[in-house]
């Protein structure tokens, strides 16, 4: 099985790189890939970096170039939902791109158009709209299976939990605790990012299962236990872990 994994940072994705085996790196444009081998699948790891078209283009250009399988995507998010705490693990099932906005046209926030035409009879738009991308039931539900037997590190104390649901995305770092209390209340996203909804987009249309899996980095009133490259140290080692797992099991 070929495996793409993305990761907005290096840091994100070393606990994934330490235990791909025979690492050999792979230059294509500006791109810098990384092939190995993890329980004799085939592993293609690469940097996005932050932002919604970053994204979309790493994940295309891993599905053109690779033909993986499927694509998992991992790294650090603010959370929405009150009770997240730093270092708490978010399995997502479902993505929005809570920056698109044509709600003047009467769709509802984060909804997406798509083939659009204008009729011949009525001279008006008509399109197809999505709001919500799904992540593969399958790989969600071996994640969260393995990460209930898996012992996580505990960060300032605190022991990670693990949900599932919504991750909110956009081209936006969510800093005030009022736009974080909105996109709360509107969308019940539990956190937020910049990448996955678009990796979810992009997966969805080339028909690629795609997992996330998120580390709450900061809460939703922004206030903080521990800085954030202790954060990244604990936190990705806890995610690597159930990735690590589940590449064994599939």
């Amino acid at each position: 099985m070929k495996i793409g994994i993305i990761g907005a940072m290096d840091e994100e994705l070393i606990s994934i790189r330490a235990f791909v085996q025979n690492s050999e790196k792979i230059e294509k444009g500006k791109r810098i890939f990384w092939h190995g081998t993890v329980h004799e699948h085939d592993i293609y790891l690469t940097r996005c970096d932050p932002g919604k078209v970053n994204a979309v283009i790493a994940t295309q250009q891993m599905i053109d170039l690779f033909a993986v399988d499927a694509i998992f995507n991992m790294g650090s998010s603010g959370a929405l939902a009150p009770e997240l705490e730093v270092g708490d693990l978010v399995v997502a099932t479902e993505f929005i791109q809570h920056d698109f906005d044509v709600t003047d046209w009467g769709l509802k926030h984060g909804e997406l158009m798509f083939d659009i035409l204008m009729s011949d009879e009525t001279g008006q738009m008509q399109f197809r709209k999505q709001q919500i991308f799904k992540a593969d039931a399958n790989l969600i539900a071996k994640a969260i299976e393995i990460s209930q037997s898996i012992q996580l590190a505990q960060l300032a104390g605190h022991s990670p939990k693990i949900v599932s649901g919504r991750i909110l995305s956009g081209d936006q770092f969510i800093s005030k605790v009022e736009k974080a209390k909105f996109l709360w209340n509107t969308h019940q996203g539990l956190c937020t990012d910049m990448e996955a909804a678009a990796i979810a987009h992009t997966c969805e249309v080339n028909q690629i299962p795609f997992l996330c899996i998120r580390a709450i980095s900061d809460k939703a009133d922004h206030s903080a236990v521990l800085s954030f490259t202790d954060f990244l140290v604990s936190a990705t080692a806890n995610y690597g872990k159930i990735f690590e797992a589940l590449i064994k099991k599939l």
